[in-house]
């Protein structure tokens, strides 16, 4: 009966610890609503240590019910008994009640914010705090059993893995499907990679328009909102005069582009050329974040001023209203235009450039007289784009950085609520110098 009730208690408990475990689980979903991802290897792992600890626990229960009943060997106030009964009481509800409060929701947090490190951290104290507490079963056990005593520890200690392994293949909830249908109806967007992550300073979204671009169930790009609901092309301009009647100031509006890196380069470009007829001259381009302790919080970011030069890279029906600044780059007339062809590769002047050895090349670009062009191939995609505005980007940063511009920067974005009017002036000048200009057009 004492064997049964210990097997008992142990399932119940595991149980009991695996659908707390998913629980907690989906109260840690990312940005985009969809569950943290446990690998199978770990997630082995996790099943094999609270199967163990569970067994132990159930092994305890199992004991001090098979001593609290009254025996030939013992009498009730036998002190041989009463030590054993107090032992397993510690390995009963005050461990049990520890564990859940202190261990299990620390270990619950931190692997949250330490990803696949956690593993490695906390593997050997999770495996001695098994085995200290199986050998805490047996303490006052091998005071009381004298006859074959190795012999029945080494085989209750068989028993004891086996039926830990055993109880660790066994999930009470169906996390794959759970997993799965989380995920189908949050579906990823794979944003493209980037280099660049100086602008990686503005991760709050309270004021940010999120607009996803991705590829629909019939293979065409479409646009979404955060809520992965569908957005036809010509309800943009609603959807962003929506979302400034919600915002106390609308001047601060930020949009956030997510879009699939293997996007078509032009279908990115009409998306700005839509945004610049909105008076909206700033956008974020989201992209990927490889640091695993904050992906699930936020994507990277590149900070981009659209180009008033897409006015003329698409034709429209009619003549809409021009947005300024074109022309007066146009009327400027720089003394040089350093074009940059990207299709397959990167060329400039026919000349293939390695994207490791473009920020080198642009530097000497990057002046208060000269502008780079951008020109884009047919088969562009927008992490090509991304990956050459990167390296520019590179190149500004690096140029600047030169004349301190990365520890003036710094102390203000510290400094957010007061201004310091020489160290702005600073900024200016040098940004002035080292300026990043841009023209865009189609091959």
């Amino acid at each position: 009966m004492s064997v049964l009730l210990g097997l008992l208690s142990a399932v119940i408990l595991y149980s009991f610890y695996d659908v707390l475990r998913e629980t907690d689980r989906m109260l840690f979903l990312d940005f985009e609503n969809r569950p943290i991802i446990i690998p199978e290897s770990e997630r082995k792992l996790y099943n094999l240590f609270f199967a163990a600890i569970s067994m132990v626990i159930g092994n305890s229960i199992g004991i001090s019910y098979l001593f609290s009943r009254p025996q030939k060997a013992f009498s009730r106030r036998n002190n041989k008994r009463n030590r054993v009964l107090n032992d397993q009481a510690f390995l009963g509800p005050t461990f049990l009640h520890w564990f859940t409060k202190i261990w299990f929701l620390f270990c619950v947090f931190a692997s949250q914010f330490m990803g696949s490190k956690f593993i490695d951290n906390f593997l050997w104290p999770s495996i001695l705090l098994v085995i200290v507490l199986y050998l805490d079963s047996w303490k006052t056990l091998i005071s009381i059993i004298k006859k074959n005593r190795w012999k029945i520890q080494s085989i209750h200690l068989i028993v004891f893995v086996v039926l830990t392994f055993m109880l660790s293949h066994v999930n009470f909830i169906d996390y794959k499907s759970l997993d799965a249908s989380m995920i189908a109806s949050n579906p990823a967007v794979d944003v493209p990679s980037s280099l660049y992550l100086n602008d990686n300073y503005r991760r709050y979204y309270y004021d940010n328009l999120v607009i996803k671009m991705d590829f629909d169930s019939k293979n065409r790009v479409s646009l979404f909102n955060e809520e992965n609901e569908h957005i036809e092309w010509y309800d943009l301009s609603k959807v962003v005069l929506d979302f400034n009647e919600y915002l106390y100031n609308s001047s601060r509006t930020l949009i956030r582009l997510r879009a699939n890196k293997n996007i078509p380069v032009k279908y990115i470009k009409e998306f700005e050329l839509q945004l610049l007829e909105m008076n909206q001259w700033r956008l974020v381009y989201e992209v990927a974040n490889n640091d695993e302790s904050t992906a699930s919080y936020y994507n990277n970011e590149l900070d981009k001023h659209i180009s008033p030069s897409l006015q003329d890279a698409f034709t429209r029906i009619g003549e809409p209203p021009r947005v300024p600044g074109w022309d007066f780059y146009k009327d400027q007339k720089f003394q040089d235009t350093l074009s940059v062809y990207i299709s397959e590769g990167i060329k400039i002047d026919n000349r293939e450039i390695p994207l490791n050895m473009l920020p080198e090349k642009l530097k000497s670009h990057i002046n208060e007289s000269s502008i780079i062009e951008y020109i884009y191939g047919e088969n562009v995609t927008y992490q090509d784009y991304i990956d050459v505005l990167s390296a520019h980007k590179t190149a500004a940063w690096e140029l600047r950085a030169t004349e301190n511009f990365d520890k003036i920067d710094s102390v203000i974005r510290r400094n957010i609520f007061s201004r310091d009017k020489k160290l702005s002036a600073e900024i200016n000048r040098i940004t002035s110098k080292y300026p990043f200009r841009i023209t865009e057009r189609f091959e």
